[in-house]
């Protein structure tokens, strides 16, 4: 009797033990992983206008424009070069002030337009725009890449349209431009490599056709991926009006040498 009690209580035990165990497994489950901590995430606003004026029976005039807000960069140098390709040059990016840019902007476009109109006036209904916009396009391993765009129409056989891409290195504070990536900028090895790139990626496209220039140069409206350096050229830059933005794309495999060892190392290539 005395050893039936014994293994039943040792049976008991087994079994609260087990239990125990597989109650702690089932509620550490149910719990979120531990984190590991990791930095801010990188918070992005904007400030928007939108608006349009009556000038009369015939005419209105619209602007739309769109700004980024970065509160987490405060490198006022690399805030200078952020806002510079939409002309705007302030000692403080605050959502307020961008507003106020945005708004003054505005002003001077309707001002412009009206003055322009003094010994003119459409003899048909239309609408005169000026529309920018900022976005991000891509934003890894401390390289942000942002994308301006803007287009607009103010009378004439037809508007206008524009991309430019400008990348910012967070980790260091600075604009990267072509000397901070490419080792060597010979204009004969880039034009040879700019046009045979250009050529490939036209298949199909047509942009050939309308080529204005012998030789394609190198241009800071650039960006990259993991695989590739790209060149973008807008109307008129190398090709007819028809032909619209033209994208190169260059792959990193057959310009390994020419780019600089920091760059290579940054993107793992």
């Amino acid at each position: 009797m005395k050893n039936f009690f014994a293994i039943s209580t040792i049976f008991f035990l087994s079994f609260i033990s087990c239990n125990k165990e597989k109650n702690s497994v089932e509620s550490t489950s149910q719990l979120p992983e531990k984190t590991v901590s990791t930095p801010e995430k990188f918070a992005i606003d904007s400030v928007k206008v939108d608006d349009s004026l009556k000038i009369d029976n015939n005419l209105t005039i619209a602007f739309k424009s769109k700004l980024l807000v970065f509160s987490q960069i405060k490198d006022s140098i690399l805030l200078d070069s952020i806002y510079a390709k939409e002309n705007i040059h302030s000692t403080n990016y605050s959502k307020a002030n961008l507003t106020k840019e945005l708004e003054a902007k505005k002003a001077a476009f309707y001002t412009e337009t009206k003055n322009g109109l003094k010994d003119y006036k459409p003899d048909f209904k239309q609408t005169w725009n000026n529309n920018s916009d900022m976005n991000v396009f891509s934003n890894q391993n401390d390289l942000l890449t942002i994308k301006y765009s803007g287009d607009g129409f103010t009378g004439g056989a037809h508007g206008y349209y524009y991309e430019f891409y400008k990348v910012f290195d967070l980790k260091n504070n600075k604009t990267l431009y072509l000397s901070d990536i490419l080792s060597e900028q010979d204009p004969k090895i880039w034009s040879r490599i700019l046009m045979d790139n250009f050529l490939k990626n036209d298949l199909g496209k047509g942009q050939a056709e309308m080529l204005l220039v012998k030789e394609i140069q190198l241009n800071e409206n650039f960006y990259f991926g993991k695989d590739h350096l790209y060149f973008l050229y807008n109307q008129y830059e190398i090709t007819a009006y028809a032909a619209g933005p033209v994208l190169i794309k260059v792959p990193f495999s057959a310009i390994k040498p020419l780019l600089k060892s920091e760059f290579k190392t940054r993107l793992g290539l």
